[in-house]
């Protein structure tokens, strides 16, 4: 199984077969991004197409310099800004439901962690996107802090602030609306 890194160099050198194990490898993963950051599933498969393409169209200015994923990430966000802005007055969010992400565990386990895993997603959902950005790419997609600077091209010590303030910002939703949900089961 060859490394992302040398399967992008060879669709670079024109093997364009090898964009698919990069595509099985990432669409599930892309998926995610997209709900996560706030994309309806049918816009965020739309996307994942999207950026496969422009991975094609730009195969050209892949550098190798730092990890597939970098890079791709780095185009995934361009394809969300660019979509957002092209439909911005008729923007179809919604919050990120987990059973409808398939490579994520259900959440049927008890009533309680799917209030808590509920509660979550609202909080997610209703922080600004550019912070909401941020924690996905870090806690969902795993990267790292160096890698999300690169996507979001930004230097390391302001990516590390924005992290601070969308913790923060996450932490005070998450609290709102379980405050708010203690309240309701008081009555």
């Amino acid at each position: 199984m060859q490394d992302d890194k040398q399967l992008m160099l060879n669709v670079q050198n024109g093997a364009l077969n090898c964009l698919a194990p990069l595509f099985e490898r990432y669409k599930v993963r892309l998926f995610n991004f997209f709900r996560r950051t706030g994309y309806a599933a049918e816009i965020s498969e739309d996307l994942v197409q999207e950026t496969f393409m422009r991975v094609l169209a730009y195969r050209s200015s892949y550098q190798g310099e730092s990890a597939f994923s970098t890079w791709l990430y780095g185009i995934a966000r361009n394809v969300g800004v660019d979509h957002y802005r092209r439909n911005k007055v008729s923007a179809q969010h919604e919050s990120f439901d987990d059973d409808t992400a398939s490579s994520l565990p259900t959440l049927e386990e008890d009533l309680l962690h799917h209030r808590q895993q509920a509660m979550f997603d609202q909080a997610l959902s209703s922080i600004p996107h550019e912070h909401r950005e941020l924690l996905v790419l870090s806690r969902f997609q795993q990267l790292k802090y160096e890698e999300i600077a690169k996507v979001t091209d930004c230097n390391l010590s302001t990516l590390k602030s924005r992290m601070v303030k969308a913790v923060e910002l996450l932490q005070a939703a998450y609290q709102r609306l379980n405050c708010g949900h203690k309240v309701e089961e008081d009555k």
